[in-house]
């Protein structure tokens, strides 16, 4: 089985994000094929 692991956060007004994670399942356990960084960039005012 292939997955996709999404959390995102919106903030009204603001703009939002989501990152996606891809994993494979399978009867001898789980891979993430794909997995985007987690680092915080931080562009124009806060």
């Amino acid at each position: 089985m292939l997955l996709t692991v999404e959390p995102g956060i919106y903030l009204p007004g603001q703009g939002g994000v989501r990152i996606e994670d891809v994993v494979l399942v399978t009867p001898q356990g789980a891979e993430v094929l794909y997995a985007m960084p987690k680092t915080v960039l931080l562009t124009g005012e806060a």
